[in-house]
């Protein structure tokens, strides 16, 4: 089979303008997505399918306990990727805290997230 270098480069220059408009396609799809905001006590919120909301937190030997009610996806290790942010440090949860949450579901449950502050400047 004979393929002509114009033929080459003319697919080449097709496919180049066919990643540049999907580029351009998912750039705009997620332009309007905006970042999970904080929750207080009370407050529900929705990140990706989970939804999330804050019915307590209290603050006990150097952790900041919250408890929340999570739901919306099967997921093994769902609750591993919460953080708490008091302003100049994100917080990650504590793995070998003993609380209650780690896998999630799609049918909502209560549990608890620790998450280790006693190195926390400002205010929680």
């Amino acid at each position: 089979m004979h393929v002509k270098t114009r033929t080459l480069l003319l697919l080449a220059v097709m496919c180049a303008f066919v990643i540049l408009v999907a580029g351009s396609i998912k750039i705009f799809l997620i332009a309007d997505e905006k970042p999970a905001g904080h929750l207080r006590v009370g407050q529900s919120g929705v990140a990706g399918e989970m939804r999330v909301t804050v019915l307590s937190a209290t603050e006990r030997d150097g952790q900041l306990v919250i408890g929340v009610r999570i739901g919306g996806i099967d997921d093994d290790d769902g609750a591993s990727s919460f953080k708490f942010g008091n302003g100049g440090k994100d917080f990650l949860v504590l793995a070998d805290s003993g609380t209650t949450c780690a896998a999630t579901t799609i049918a909502e449950s209560e549990c608890q997230l620790a998450f280790d502050t006693a190195d926390a400047s400002g205010v929680l």
